[in-house]
């Protein structure tokens, strides 16, 4: 049986894309995941939005300049009171990050809310 993804695309169209992340917590497994979030995410230098304590939203961190708004992904962060600005790109959406401060892979149960949570109105 194959592992569950670990991470969701949602590109600005709205699209979900399953994406799986290393997880090893190694500096090779952190080089590794950084160079998948760069390729995923089409950018250079990205960063994150702890949206909740489950669930963290990747961007890309001057997507104001290389992408177009993506209205979905901020829509989700307006759930989670994140007002103030708009997102821009595709965004990785994965679980949050553990007591040492590495990225968690989503569960099923958050995979299952996130869906939920995309589709309401």
């Amino acid at each position: 049986m194959p592992s569950a993804p670990s991470a969701l695309l949602l590109t600005c169209d709205g699209q979900l894309v399953e994406i799986d992340l290393p997880t090893d917590t190694t500096e090779e497994g952190s080089d590794a995941r950084g160079a998948v979030l760069r390729a995923t995410l089409r950018c250079d230098r990205f960063d994150v939005v702890a949206l909740t304590t489950q669930w963290d939203m990747w961007i890309d961190d001057e997507g104001l300049f290389n992408h177009p708004v993506n209205p979905y992904a901020t829509a989700l962060a307006r759930r989670f009171g994140f007002v103030h600005q708009r997102y821009h790109g595709p965004v990785l959406l994965t679980g949050g990050a553990d007591a040492e401060g590495y990225t968690l892979p989503l569960l099923r149960d958050q995979m299952v809310g996130l869906f939920i949570t995309l589709s309401a109105p």
